[in-house]
């Protein structure tokens, strides 16, 4: 199990990497599938399936911050040698996560059923929505139960059981989505509810495994009571990563808005911020992959005691990631116009699209280098810290630049995507500047007395 330490080689790091990359592309392929399955049906089931996604995306957001202060906490404990404490925070972790998605799942299924409650949506929608809606609350536990588990790997550097359990639950949800909707063999087709089935049974299938894991590796089946001090340790470190991708979201809606208020091209360029952003996320894969290795190691060299490792790690990454996605840029720039043309045949849509990459493709050394950095800093612990930076440079940049270049100036479309270059670019040079400070050496995780 490689840790962090001055001879952390680019193998290492690949071997972290890999699992994490393969999950999240898998992850990614289960709203592909939902949504073209959907499409084969009815535009009210498409409609439908967005909402629900949306939902889960929305409660994702607790188990996901949750799971960066689990890997401030975890990865700092093993890197000191404490078992116990890893366990210890390990089961505070899934009895959070329960805590929260349990009753969220009984809700979302005794309401569901009631269309009343759903009345803001087109009514075709409702109908579909109540039908598949009390599915995807029964996926509300399971998920985040294997977002968490996904947490305490990933801090023991056991990122093959992220693989076996998140991605294997992503397969078979896509499977799913094709053999319960269609129907194959001796199985017969559900129609548009075989996409909510499809969607819970891997759910509930990832979670059991993920939870069989860890009871096997240590976690064990005593020891389930809430331990105050950990818990508000936790939720310290956890909230501020809540809210910084609440606040990311937000600002992508703002992004929208402001775009729809454009007197000429407002459609066309809303269309293009939709098919940027969907590729630039394909294209981040790899980054977001190394920002959670960087948190890891960070936080595994710092339980150690080595400061001096953990910085030097975090460099390594950051600036591996940032060659690999000026890489994967540079013709993803050279041929902004072709790939956009394979998306859109609205010749506007196109046009909007390929300059979105171009100017967008400029930024992205500067994107891996700041998200790996940022990595960094959660493995430490410094949450609040790259909140700050990032929805700074987001809401206090970003958003205004956008709406005086797009809206007061004759840029339009263009003055959006230059105020995103602009932004990244400062959000990195900010992030760059906290990391080599170094206060985030001296943050102590683990509040408990004779524990480092």
């Amino acid at each position: 199990m490689p840790e962090a330490d001055s001879k952390t080689t680019l193998a290492d790091i690949w071997r972290l990497s890999w699992p994490l990359v393969m999950s999240m592309f898998f992850l990614f392929t289960v709203g592909l599938a939902d949504v073209y399955v959907a499409g084969r049906f009815q535009p009210e089931v498409q409609g439908a399936v967005g909402f629900a996604g949306q939902l889960l995306f929305f409660f994702g957001v607790v188990a996901n911050s949750l799971s960066i202060g689990l890997v401030a906490i975890i990865s700092r404990r093993q890197g000191s040698g404490d078992r116990e404490g890893v366990w210890r925070t390990a089961r505070q972790g899934i009895l959070l996560a329960i805590l929260f998605a349990a009753p969220l799942s009984i809700l979302g299924l005794v309401l569901t059923p009631w269309p009343v409650l759903l009345s803001f949506l087109p009514d075709g929608v409702v109908q579909s929505a109540s039908q598949l809606l009390p599915f995807y609350a029964m996926a509300l536990l399971p998920q985040a139960i294997i977002t968490v588990a996904g947490a305490i790997f990933r801090a023991r550097t056991h990122t093959l059981l992220i693989l076996l359990c998140s991605g294997g639950a992503s397969i078979a949800n896509v499977i799913g989505d094709f053999v319960l909707s269609f129907g194959y063999g001796w199985i017969p087709p559900l129609g548009p509810l075989g996409i909510g089935v499809a969607t819970a049974a891997s759910s509930m299938g990832g979670g059991i495994l993920a939870l069989a894991i860890l009871v096997k590796q240590g976690m064990g089946t005593k020891g389930w009571r809430l331990e105050s001090p950990l818990l508000q340790r936790l939720i310290k470190i956890s909230w501020p990563a809540g809210m910084l991708q609440m606040g990311w979201h937000l600002g992508s809606l703002a992004l929208y808005a402001i775009l729809g208020r454009l007197s000429v091209g407002a459609v066309a360029a809303t269309a293009a911020l939709t098919n940027g952003l969907r590729i630039e996320a394909i294209l981040y894969l790899p980054v977001f992959a190394l920002n959670m290795v960087t948190a890891v190691l960070v936080g595994q060299a710092l339980g150690s005691g080595d400061g001096e490792a953990a910085e030097k790690t975090g460099w390594q990454v950051a600036k591996t990631a940032a060659f690999i996605l000026t890489i994967v840029a540079i013709p993803v720039f050279i041929y902004s116009r072709e790939i956009a043309g394979l998306i859109s045949p609205d010749l506007n849509v196109r046009e909007m699209t390929h300059l979105y990459l171009r100017f967008n493709m400029l930024s992205q050394p500067f994107m891996a280098l700041g998200v790996c950095l940022g990595g960094g800093l959660e493995g430490a612990g410094d949450t609040i810290g790259t909140m700050k930076v990032v929805l700074g440079a987001h809401w206090g940049f970003r958003i205004p630049a956008a709406t005086f270049l797009a809206l007061g100036t004759p840029l339009a479309a263009n003055g959006v995507w230059i105020a995103m270059v602009l932004s990244i670019i400062l959000q990195c040079g900010i992030m760059v500047h906290r990391y080599q400070q170094g206060k985030w050496k001296h943050i102590k995780v683990i509040a408990e007395p004779g524990l480092r």
